[in-house]
């Protein structure tokens, strides 16, 4: 009992209960702006790779591409995305011009614990000249932090994996 008693009137080493105490109060507002920073990071060249892969494939620089030609033209341009080609997948349609109605399911995703990232022959058409197309794409993200901040709150897609959506449209050139 005298051990204990005197453990509890010793000081040595009270400062260390302070910095257990405020150091992730004081570090979480850095790494959650480091999450934040880093997705936006993603999701730009993201969207940037997939408007020059649009631009080639309406121009016809990309003759008839693939699923997969399109897949790595993404990747190629989306830089700083790991494992893009294989968490990427992408949906290719044509739209009817006379109503404009985009599909009005949801965008499908890897899964990633399916191990397959193949399109189905309904989500990937390549339609003809003139007519408009609309391209789904969903990139998975793993957030640096995800039981913390911003990570703790965004949904998880089968598999692992956060979902990043874009899409874009246009015209098959001749």
């Amino acid at each position: 009992m005298s051990f204990f008693r005197s453990f509890l009137r010793r000081q040595g080493g009270a400062a260390i209960a302070e910095v257990v105490i405020l150091f992730p109060l004081i570090t979480w507002p850095f790494f959650t702006t480091m999450e934040a920073g880093l997705m936006q990071m993603q999701r730009i060249m993201f969207e940037r790779a997939i408007d020059v892969t649009a631009r080639e494939i309406r121009l016809g620089k990309m003759g008839a591409p693939t699923f997969t030609d399109i897949k790595n033209a993404v990747c190629e341009e989306a830089l700083i995305i790991p494992y893009c080609k294989r968490d990427l997948m992408l949906e290719m349609k044509p739209i009817d011009v006379s109503t404009f109605q985009a599909p009005t399911q949801e965008t499908k995703c890897v899964d990633r614990s399916q191990n397959v990232n193949v399109p189905d022959v309904e989500s990937f058409k390549r339609g003809s000249m003139n007519q408009m197309m609309m391209m789904r794409f969903c990139i998975l993200y793993d957030p640096l932090l995800p039981g913390v901040g911003i990570g703790a709150g965004m949904d998880r897609q089968p598999g692992g994996g956060v979902a990043m959506v874009s899409s874009t449209f246009f015209v098959n050139e001749p």
